[in-house]
């Protein structure tokens, strides 16, 4: 066991963070969209999938490497895409992309980061995956698509599920506001968590730096620049561009109808990430895990499948595989980690993931993550059998 042991899962990172955190941080990160129907269905139909263990086999050596893309990760689990990470804790974002290129795991970087793009990219050289808002304006979105390639990312990943803003009530009742503004009832619960709020003034209030030479216009607010940034509705016509300006794999997340996913592989994308955007954007969306379960293997076969979505142990990272994601992504509960113990955070998480992978891995008999795929799965109950939050 190479993690501390005090804190051996996300649940009780998760725990941790809440003490740590001021209530419009940890609420920015742990909140859905509307009622949070989609992000407590995305965690009940991950434990609705069963996996029948099969025994009488050596399983003393287990291999948990996963090839994507003609590269080899140590772990069949990649760091998803959250924005203003820096908000959530000071260099969130350099902590975990520093932790996923010491353990040899993908780590993305969001369009609305706050940590420049090139700087992640000299951080986790080989690792570094790059999330894409798509911008509205081609010059811009060209001229981004020319640094991210410049800096060195290793893979693009074009999020598609963001044609309107959401409204998340969580962030409304709290007065979370671009540009980043402390209220008094945010100024009072910085003064209360005294850890978050020294970080923070010591290493300044988070931006979005990597798209603020974009913004022309100075009088105009950040709230508005960002609603007119995205493209409302990104098509298959400027699907094709970005593969035209892209020579490198190409990855479309945010995907759950059939159709769509086709039309990914017809498009020339070389993987997608079935995702609801962890139940941010559509509180009536299905869940990851049901939509991944569809996927037919004509697909499975032209594209490198992959899901996010309620991923939160080592145990949901075999059913994603099983169902046939060859990755599976974790968002909140990396960033739950920093949250709960700083620069440490990042590796906590990564190793208690890969300790519950190795150890799912042998007791259902298997020799590695590679073969776990539909034999290994049990006719499930119904995930709306489970109440998780």
């Amino acid at each position: 066991m190479q993690y501390d042991p005090r804190w051996p899962s996300i649940a009780a990172l998760k725990r941790r963070a809440r003490r740590r955190l001021p209530k419009f941080a940890f609420d920015y990160l742990d909140g859905g969209i509307d009622g949070e129907h989609c992000k407590r269905r995305n965690r009940a139909a991950w434990h609705a999938v069963q996996l029948t263990p099969r025994y009488l086999r050596d399983v003393t050596a287990v291999d948990l490497t996963a090839k994507l893309f003609g590269y080899t990760y140590s772990q069949p689990v990649g760091i998803a895409p959250v924005g203003l990470g820096g908000m959530l804790w000071p260099r969130a974002e350099s902590i975990l992309a520093a932790a996923a290129a010491r353990a040899n795991i993908p780590y993305t970087l969001s369009t609305f980061s706050t940590t420049p793009l090139e700087y992640i990219a000299e951080l986790a050289p080989g690792v570094a995956w790059f999330q894409l808002y798509v911008p509205r304006e081609i010059s811009v979105m060209k001229d981004l698509l020319a640094r991210v390639a410049r800096a060195g990312f290793a893979v693009l990943v074009v999020t598609v599920d963001i044609p309107v803003g959401a409204k998340r009530n969580r962030e409304l009742k709290n007065g979370l506001r671009l540009p980043f503004q402390l209220t008094p009832t945010m100024l009072w619960q910085g003064l209360t968590h005294p850890r978050w709020t020294a970080a923070t003034l010591t290493h300044g209030a988070p931006d979005f730096v990597n798209v603020a030479k974009y913004r022309r216009d100075a009088g105009r607010s950040l709230a508005d620049f960002i609603t007119d940034f995205n493209i409302r509705g990104v098509t298959c016509e400027r699907l094709k561009l970005i593969r035209r300006l892209w020579d490198r794999p190409l990855v479309i997340k945010g995907l759950q109808h059939m159709e769509d996913i086709r039309a990914a592989a017809d498009l020339g994308a070389d993987g997608v990430i079935i995702s609801n955007h962890g139940g941010r954007q559509l509180d009536a969306a299905p869940s990851s895990a049901d939509c991944l379960a569809a996927v037919p293997d004509e697909l499975r076969a032209r594209l490198t499948i992959m899901a996010d979505g309620g991923i939160r142990t080592g145990a949901d990272v075999t059913r994603a595989h099983a169902l046939g994601a060859r990755l599976a992504f974790c968002g909140r509960g990396f960033y739950w980690g920093v949250g709960a113990l700083g620069s440490r955070g990042g590796r906590q998480v990564i190793e208690i993931f890969r300790d519950e992978i190795t150890r799912t891995l042998r007791q259902i008999g298997a020799a590695s993550i590679a073969e776990v795929d539909r034999r290994w799965l049990t006719d499930s109950a119904p995930a709306e059998n489970f109440t998780v939050a």
